[in-house]
């Protein structure tokens, strides 16, 4: 029997709605309304017969197989866009394999990529993605598949080039039903009226929060909730469950939004960040040069930016 293989269009928004976990700014990178999206993934998913993404209010998450499938396709797309460029006798392409997380593409790298490819039209990325944001997580270059990498950590991975990000900050946000926004002198007190919701694979990290904020021996009068899943525990926090510990600037849509207010002022500043990360052998590859020589400064802006409305207010 012969296997009928997904159109390319549906396989193309399958890949921009994985880049940005969102079906509305799929839709507006595509010109395409959103239920137009929505009807795309939900033909591919029937397709295949796999469920590709995580629908909740806060947004999507891609399920193990469809990171599988996502990291699998994007090589493939840009290759495509490559060879287009070459037949067509346009400028040649950059091609960069960036390993780098769903959360930090979704929240802060896509929303900038247009001002990269502005200088650099030619320029096309494969996106290498992982679900869950380890502190330290190890980075392995040794099969030549990725060029670079975005990686939460310390700036030691061995044999590699590491230069810093973005800073990342702790500080407890909940849903606005639950901790009006006017009461955010936010007395600690507080916190301890409400449920506390945890992630499992960061499991200190209320407690790293609340001694830097001086607050020993602080537990909640409620339950501790802990969530294997950072968009579940996330939605959690949207629908009322509990208060959540959350990364900053990362969490700052979902405060834009008013899905969620600071339930507590301080904010605990991380000893681990996000780091640009390529092997000490391929700092001379043109495209992971033009890519470094744009993300860094792009990130020292934001970041003084950032510090000047929160860090330097609090």
């Amino acid at each position: 029997m012969v296997r009928q293989y997904p159109p390319l269009s549906s396989l193309l928004f399958f890949l921009t709605s994985a880049r940005t976990l969102s079906f509305t700014v799929a839709a507006e990178e595509l010109f395409v309304t959103r239920s137009a999206v929505s009807r795309q993934i939900k033909g591919l998913e029937d397709h295949l017969g796999i469920e590709l993404f995580k629908r909740t209010k806060t947004g999507l998450e891609l399920t193990d197989k469809g990171l599988d499938y996502s990291n699998a396709l994007s090589p493939i797309f840009a290759d495509l866009k490559t060879a287009t460029n070459a037949l067509l006798g346009e400028e040649s392409s950059q091609k960069l394999t960036l390993g780098i997380s769903t959360t930090f593409n979704a929240t802060w790298l896509m929303s900038r990529l247009r001002r990269l490819y502005e200088l650099h039209p030619a320029f096309v990325i494969a996106f290498l993605t992982n679900n869950v944001d380890t502190p330290g997580s190890p980075v392995d270059f040794s099969d030549g598949t990725m060029n670079a990498a975005i990686r939460l950590g310390y700036g030691d991975w061995p044999g590699c080039s590491s230069e810093k990000l973005l800073d990342i900050y702790v500080q407890p946000l909940c849903s606005p039903e639950l901790c009006q926004e006017e009461d955010s002198s936010r007395q600690a007190s507080n916190l301890t009226k409400h449920n506390w919701l945890h992630y499992k694979h960061l499991p200190d990290l209320w407690r790293n929060w609340y001694m830097d904020a001086g607050l020993v021996d602080f537990k909640t009068e409620g339950q501790d909730i802990i969530l294997d899943n950072v968009t579940i525990a996330v939605q959690a926090a949207v629908d009322g469950l509990g208060i959540i510990p959350m990364y900053r600037p990362l969490a700052d849509h979902l405060l834009a939004s008013g899905e969620l207010v600071v339930a507590h002022k301080h904010m605990y500043l991380k000893s681990d960040a996000y780091y640009f990360v390529t092997p000490d052998h391929n700092l001379e590859h043109g495209p992971t040069a033009i890519f470094r020589d744009w993300i860094l400064p792009e990130a020292a802006t934001y970041q003084a930016q950032w510090n000047s409305e929160h860090v330097n207010m609090e």
